[in-house]
């Protein structure tokens, strides 16, 4: 894995961060000594277009890894800006603004269900996808790279190195819509990974988070096969 810096996105990713009233929480858990990583889609759409030309670079939302607070004063913090995802992390939305996905990374949910100890490498390979495995350490302003500047490059898609695999589903879902949404294209093993492993509930589940305002699929559901 890679460690580099991007100043114009580290810069454009903190003035999209410290809009809006969420920014005191950002520096509470920064004087905890907490660590703070900016994760996956926004990383990747910021690269896009500072050094790719590609799209505004606009965050649609933005996830949130935390490392090296406990989970009393991550939840005590939390919990009065947020709402609890199903993952144990908080969401928390501000009008106009993207939303956070904040989560604590050593509760990240590959490494849970599948016993893999915690590092910012692990919980990078369990992203699963090369497009979404980087994060920028907020306080510092060093990327750690998994794959994901070459796929952006590329714009292709593909499973990172050494692939923490949790849920086939989910990720076949999450590859096709990256093909979908930006053009990207994908390799004859992805290929084959999504064909054998899509599956309608996961396609639907993660089309209406990459697109909420998209009406509810038919209710006989989409058939893939």
């Amino acid at each position: 894995m890679e460690q580099l810096r991007l100043s114009a996105v580290r810069h454009h990713i903190v003035d999209s961060l410290y809009r809006g009233s969420r920014g005191p929480l950002l520096e509470e858990l920064l004087r905890r000594d907490a660590k703070i990583y900016i994760c996956a889609g926004a990383v990747r759409d910021a690269i896009a277009s500072r050094y790719e030309g590609r799209g505004d670079g606009a965050p649609r939302d933005f996830d949130i890894g935390v490392a090296g607070i406990n989970r009393k004063d991550f939840n005590y913090l939390l919990a009065a800006m947020g709402l609890r995802n199903r993952h144990g992390g908080f969401v928390l939305r501000e009008h106009g603004l993207p939303t956070w996905d904040v989560w604590r990374l050593e509760d990240s949910i590959g490494l849970r269900k599948t016993g893999i100890p915690y590092s910012l490498e692990n919980v990078l390979r369990s992203f699963n996808l090369d497009c979404n495995a980087i994060a920028l350490d907020l306080k510092t302003g060093i990327f750690t790279d998994a794959g994901a500047i070459e796929s952006i490059r590329r714009t292709r898609v593909g499973l990172v190195n050494n692939v923490i695999s949790h849920s086939h589903a989910t990720f076949a879902a999450k590859a096709l819509l990256v093909q979908l949404r930006f053009g990207y294209g994908s390799s004859l093993h992805m290929d084959r990974f999504i064909k054998n492993h899509l599956e309608s509930d996961a396609l639907l589940y993660e089309s209406l988070k990459a697109f909420p305002t998209l009406s509810a699929f038919p209710s006989d559901r989409v058939r893939l096969h």
